[in-house]
């Protein structure tokens, strides 16, 4: 499972490069950057930060979350499509078209779980390469509302998730599939990769503060370790 990650790096240009991509044309989609420390699905502006491959070329634009298959009714669908599991993307309705032809990365610098104590929801953040930017495996769709032909697309994206690791199990047994950089070509391109957990010894874990519990909350206290 995967609900709740973050993307707090301040310079877009530093994840321009990083990721060895350039901005969507402004023309489609505007990108007005700013640091995101707790991004959760359902949220009304676009703001999953992706990377996809547009006529050979990586672009990097934002989409919404969670995916709404092209063939609903409504953009309004339930949070079944969230997360996409690693086993069974290639076959679920919702998920196989855009695995053949639309994946995507998407950028966050760490991810939420949460740890049941009682009645309490202790998060724990979970980073990569000592907390730099990293890519989750993604799906991405067009749906478009047939009531009203003419409006712009919808554009949107699920995380594909996988079984969790030696560090990551301990709180959930699911994670995001995350992606080494050298695999994102293959990916992106729609080839057959392994979707196997990420290393544990290239992450780690802290607890931080339940400030991140709050879908409203939004800034650096959000990342402050526990008390």
């Amino acid at each position: 499972m995967c609900a709740r990650y973050t993307i707090s790096v301040s310079s877009l240009n530093k994840l321009l490069a990083q990721f060895a991509c350039e901005l969507v044309p402004m023309s489609e989609t505007r990108v007005e950057w700013k640091p995101r420390y707790n991004v959760k699905p359902g949220e009304r502006e676009a703001q999953s930060l992706v990377v996809r491959l547009v006529e050979g070329k990586r672009q990097m634009g934002l989409v919404h979350w969670p995916l709404v298959p092209p063939w609903a009714k409504s953009r309004k669908v339930d949070f079944s499509t969230v997360n996409a599991r690693a086993e069974t993307v290639a076959t679920k309705p919702a998920f196989r078209a855009a695995y053949k032809k639309r994946r995507c990365l998407v950028v966050a610098d760490h991810y939420v779980e949460w740890e049941t104590a009682g009645k309490a929801k202790l998060p724990w953040l979970y980073s990569v390469d000592e907390e730099q930017p990293f890519a989750i495996a993604g799906l991405w769709e067009v749906w478009r509302d047939p009531e009203q032909p003419e409006a712009a697309p919808y554009e949107s994206c699920t995380l594909l998730v996988t079984e969790g690791n030696d560090l990551t199990r301990r709180i959930h047994d699911r994670m995001p599939v995350i992606l080494d950089p050298a695999d994102y070509d293959a990916w992106l391109n729609c080839e057959e990769i392994p979707l196997v957990p990420f290393p544990a010894d290239r992450m780690s874990a802290r607890r931080v503060s339940t400030l991140i519990n709050n879908v409203r909350n939004e800034g650096p206290e959000c990342l402050a370790d526990a008390e």
